[in-house]
């Protein structure tokens, strides 16, 4: 049975800042030169902005009040109710100006590779040469700090889709987890938050659990977070778990990968426990057509499963229970879950 939710998360809205490329370049360059900060303090006299040449400036403040960031004057500026509106998302914001850049390079030049060519897109692609998990398994300062730049994209947006899930999921008897695959730790973070009972190990390669213990340090919750660097495909995994998770993470995985890591994953639910999938479904265009802010996803068209995968993957492995939620984002995610009965 599949239950729709709908979330209507202020976050989204930083979506309508980013709907060309053109649009989203001026508002990064805004970012870069410390203009939205400036303006972040109040209205500002137009000489006091950069840049100093007055064209520029005046190209720039053009660009931004087309996009509604600002309001200008003749001689003042400010920032739109709008834009102010979505600060509070400055950090997914931002991570996306940077991600999505990254990907419109990919996506202008080799489009034809991406539709019918997959492995030549993905050996070209820059996407992909960030994504290098093969580069995750010796902890070393160069690999951390590859690492850095799409985990800064992976926990922002996680930052904000874990209260979707927490929104669909009652863990009030969870008292151990696992999240597999867990990146920086911010989705295991954000669970043990809200439920003080709850403890949390996160699973993943050793650079990425390197930077998630430096990204949780010093939160209340750290204590209650653990980071166990492995290869979840062939290392030893935590057993006796009242949940396990994983928080898109399958789709990077063939169907026969993902279905293995599904069967590893379930040996480590306690009987009675469940296990969770938090993931993206089908890609499909958004109602008003391509917008530049949907190519984090249109580059991954072809790894988005149906729920309907996971589900049937859950009843062969013998689950029990299993529930299909989805909730509308940026796309529909869906949460599959089922509960271990033998």
């Amino acid at each position: 049975m599949e239950v729709v939710s709908k979330d209507n998360s202020d976050f989204l809205r930083v979506d309508s800042f980013l709907k060309t490329e053109l649009a989203a370049g001026a508002l990064r360059a805004a970012f870069d030169m410390g203009l939205i900060d400036r303006l972040c303090a109040g209205p500002a006299h137009i000489d006091t902005l950069p840049p100093r040449e007055i064209e520029a400036k005046s190209l720039l403040l053009g660009m931004l009040a087309a996009n509604h960031v600002v309001v200008a004057d003749p001689t003042h500026v400010m920032l739109s109710d709008d834009f102010q509106a979505v600060l509070p998302f400055r950090d997914l914001l931002e991570a996306k100006l940077a991600f999505t850049a990254i990907v419109a390079e990919d996506v202008r030049n080799l489009l034809p590779q991406l539709l019918s060519d997959l492995p030549a897109f993905m050996a070209k692609s820059k996407t992909f040469e960030l994504f290098r998990y093969d580069r995750c398994f010796e902890d070393t300062a160069e690999n951390v700090a590859h690492a850095r730049e799409w985990i800064r994209f992976t926990t922002a947006l996680t930052r904000y889709e874990a209260q979707s899930f927490l929104a669909l999921a009652d863990l009030t008897n969870v008292r151990c987890m696992m999240d597999i695959g867990g990146n920086s730790g911010e989705f295991a973070l954000r669970l043990c938050r809200a439920y003080p009972q709850l403890a949390a190990t996160v699973f993943d390669l050793p650079v990425v659990c390197t930077i998630g213990r430096d990204h949780i340090d010093g939160a209340p919750e750290a204590g209650r977070i653990t980071f166990q660097p492995g290869d979840m495909r062939r290392d030893a995994l935590p057993r006796n778990l009242d949940l396990v998770t994983f928080k898109s993470v399958l789709h990077d995985w063939p169907e026969a990968d993902a279905l293995r890591l599904l069967a590893r994953a379930r040996e480590s639910v306690r009987i009675g426990g469940r296990l969770a999938i938090f993931e993206r479904g089908r890609f499909t265009l958004p109602p008003e057509g391509p917008v530049y802010s949907m190519l984090p996803n249109l580059v991954f068209f072809h790894f988005y499963r149906s729920p309907e995968f996971y589900l049937r993957a859950l009843q062969n492995l013998g689950f029990a229970d299993i529930n299909i939620q989805t909730v509308e984002l940026d796309m529909k995610f869906h949460l599959i879950s089922g509960v271990r009965r033998a």
